[in-house]
């Protein structure tokens, strides 16, 4: 579990870079054609992406949370039902 950890932590390391761009860094691409700078709007779109994952994974667990709690209040209410009849 560690080395996986630590593997996955690496490969975060790795990306920085390229995560780092701002949202300037990708006007000279667009207007100038291909002006070397390729990998900073490969990393402004990347981290894009990462934002909206992060905001989907919290949605997520979110409705996660939700579906979990309707399920034990569920069978909360048959079991104080089937004790009342």
């Amino acid at each position: 579990m560690r080395r996986a950890l630590f593997s996955l932590f690496g490969l975060l390391l790795a990306a920085i870079p390229s995560a780092l761009a701002c949202e300037g860094c990708k006007e000279p691409t667009s207007v100038n054609g291909s002006g070397g700078v390729d990998g900073i709007s490969a990393g402004f779109s990347g981290s894009v992406l990462f934002m909206l994952m992060v905001v989907g994974s919290l949605i997520a667990g979110f409705i996660w949370m939700i579906v979990r709690s309707c399920r034990q209040l569920e069978s909360a209410h048959r079991e104080t039902a089937a004790i009342s009849d």
